[in-house]
């Protein structure tokens, strides 16, 4: 049972919902379990398999999240620097142009 308590409040409200139990959102973590424990159906075997699941794929998908994240902040980056050499390419073609007008 005290899988229930690993990955927080929603994954314990995921979990009621895939076992099709009846509940809303003001219950607490302990009256979640109380619920899925105390449910007719209840296979604790079953119900670590899928919350283990649902923990699973929350922590892979903040995982997807966070690589996404920092691709952008690559990808911004990159763009900066790329921003940055051009304006560096023109100032100094322009000081070119204007040393051969002096000359």
């Amino acid at each position: 049972m005290a899988y229930l308590g690993k990955g927080g409040r929603e994954n314990v409200f995921v979990l009621a919902t895939k076992l099709n139990l009846d509940f809303d959102k003001s219950m607490t973590i302990a009256t979640l379990k109380d619920l899925i424990i105390g449910s007719e159906n209840y296979d604790e075997e079953l119900t670590k398999n899928v919350h283990s699941t649902i923990f699973g794929d929350r922590k892979a998908r903040a995982k997807k999240q966070e690589e996404q994240k920092e691709n952008l902040r690559i990808k911004e980056q990159k763009e900066n620097l790329r921003i940055e050499e051009q304006k560096e390419n023109y100032a100094l073609k322009n000081e070119k142009k204007n040393y051969a007008s002096n000359n």
